[in-house]
């Protein structure tokens, strides 16, 4: 056995991720057949504090298995892990990812996050190339197949790995679980044409992704020129409405004024042909009186 060799990649090659505590580093050395090649700790810290990897033989071919830092939802954790597994991909190219999860546990959120940072991490590449690896199967009571049917979510997982699922019992030394897990591995291998997930993927995708997010910048920064051109012209046309609304009103005065003072005039006019009316009519009223006294004055003179 060698360890954190850096020679020609191997003929298969298999990287273990999942959280703190999963079963990694016991699954690593049970695959290895070397108990201590990976440390290994009953601790609710990560042990794994860097990424290693060791090589083995069986039946003829040459194996590297990679032990990756527990991956977490601390964002200084995360950086730290993807940095390790970015470092240890310029050495290693990689046949099938092992998604390590650990049975008799409820599937947690942070669990669950496991799945959706590997996604981050490789792309959706790497689905074609993973297995769902479950450990503690000595308290397995019932058959795999019954205990994923309680959890959907669990089901879901495994349902999206193009590889399946195994399950291992790393207290016993049974080299037969590991043959079957070597068998399920070849058969994914077969189904991806021998291809491998290389440095090379995982630079695209870097790509990929600083491209989407300078996609969401410049998204961004249209949204907010388009929020401002929007406030300046909520401002300009309150401006401009008030402007016209007051010349409008300056013209409202000035034809209420015009109108009240053809009202005015119109009012004195009528008042002037009120009291010439008026006159006249008195002037008759008069002149029938002077008649009258005048008549009846010569009545009376007769």
């Amino acid at each position: 056995m060698q360890r954190n060799s850096m020679e020609k990649p191997p003929r298969m090659s298999i990287m273990l991720l999942g959280s703190t505590g999963s079963g990694k580093s016991a699954s690593g050395n049970t695959i290895i057949g070397i108990r201590k090649t990976f440390k290994e700790d009953f601790s609710p810290e990560s042990v794994t504090r860097t990424c290693e990897s060791a090589q083995t033989e069986m039946d003829g071919e040459t194996i590297t298995v990679i032990d990756t830092v527990g991956l977490s939802d601390t964002s200084v954790k995360i950086k730290h892990a993807e940095s390790q597994i970015e470092k240890m991909l310029t050495l290693h190219s990689v046949d099938v990812f092992l998604l390590v999860i650990k049975l008799g546990e409820t599937f947690t959120k942070e669990k669950r996050n496991v799945m959706q940072l590997s996604q981050i991490f490789f792309g959706s590449k790497l689905l074609n190339h993973t297995i769902v690896l479950f450990t503690h199967g000595d308290q397995l009571h019932e058959p795999i197949e019954r205990y994923l049917s309680k959890c959907k979510t669990l089901q879901s997982v495994v349902g999206q790995c193009l590889g399946g699922f195994h399950v291992f019992n790393n207290k016993d030394e049974d080299r037969s679980q590991v043959t079957e897990l070597l068998e399920k591995i070849k058969s994914l291998r077969e189904k991806n044409g021998d291809s491998r997930y290389t440095e090379e993927d995982k630079k695209t995708l870097l790509l990929k992704q600083q491209d989407a997010a300078a996609s969401l910048l410049a998204g961004a920064v249209a949204a907010a020129a388009a929020g401002a051109a929007i406030v300046i012209g909520s401002v300009v046309g309150a401006t401009v409405g008030a402007a016209v609304g007051a010349t409008e009103a300056v013209a409202g005065v000035k034809a209420a004024a015009e109108a009240g003072l053809a009202a005015s005039v119109g009012a004195a006019a009528l008042t002037v042909g009120k009291a010439t009316i008026m006159g006249a009519a008195g002037g008759a009223a008069l002149a029938a009186a002077t008649a009258v006294s005048a008549g009846v004055y010569w009545w009376y003179a007769k």
